[in-house]
């Protein structure tokens, strides 16, 4: 009796330790594979979420709902407007719940195609950039690989050739936002 007592006490033991390992091993691969993920891969899971994106913008952070996600940006949609706004502008996201799923497909366009839809159209915008108080209104006219040409005007104002204010080129590394309103 004090054999089977012993094996089974032994068995107990191994059959722990086992599962010690075990569980160390899925925390391991849970460590790895949250390595593994950037923050537009994120992003793709929480398409629909409303989300609290600081930029570091004078007017405070953006709300809205999280649309599509390329792989350098993403869409904001809000009741006053849309954001289509640089990833690596984002100083902290808020509303995000903690799942992750990798096979989320990416959208493969990148910032510059976003912005030549806009281009296109010479539809108004307004240009929110890192480090001004206040965003620049116009449209933008050009768009190269990392850089925009935008025509300023004053709000309400159609973009005509006699009613541009200046035309800055604004590196994409300057860009936190640029928004449509409804």
């Amino acid at each position: 009796m004090r054999w089977e007592a012993l094996f089974a006490d032994l068995e107990a033991q191994l059959a722990a330790a086992g599962r010690a390992d075990l569980e160390a091993e899925i925390a391991d691969r849970q460590r790895g594979e949250v390595a593994a993920l950037d923050l537009a891969a994120r992003l793709r899971a929480q398409r629909g979420r409303r989300l609290r994106v600081h930029l570091g913008l004078a007017a405070g952070p953006l709300s809205g709902v999280l649309g599509r996600v390329g792989t350098d940006w993403f869409l904001l949609e809000s009741a006053s407007g849309s954001y289509v706004v640089a990833l690596d502008a984002v100083q902290m996201l808020e509303g995000m719940d903690r799942y992750a799923d990798a096979s989320v497909p990416a959208v493969q366009l990148r910032l510059a195609s976003a912005l030549r839809e806009l281009a296109r159209d010479r539809y108004p915008v307004d240009l929110h950039l890192r480090g001004m108080p206040a965003p620049l209104h116009g449209s933008i006219d050009r768009v190269g690989k990392d850089f925009l040409e935008f025509a300023v005007v004053e709000p309400g104002e159609p973009r005509r050739r006699g009613k541009v204010g200046s035309a800055p080129v604004v590196p994409f590394s300057r860009l936190a936002a640029v928004s449509s309103t409804r």
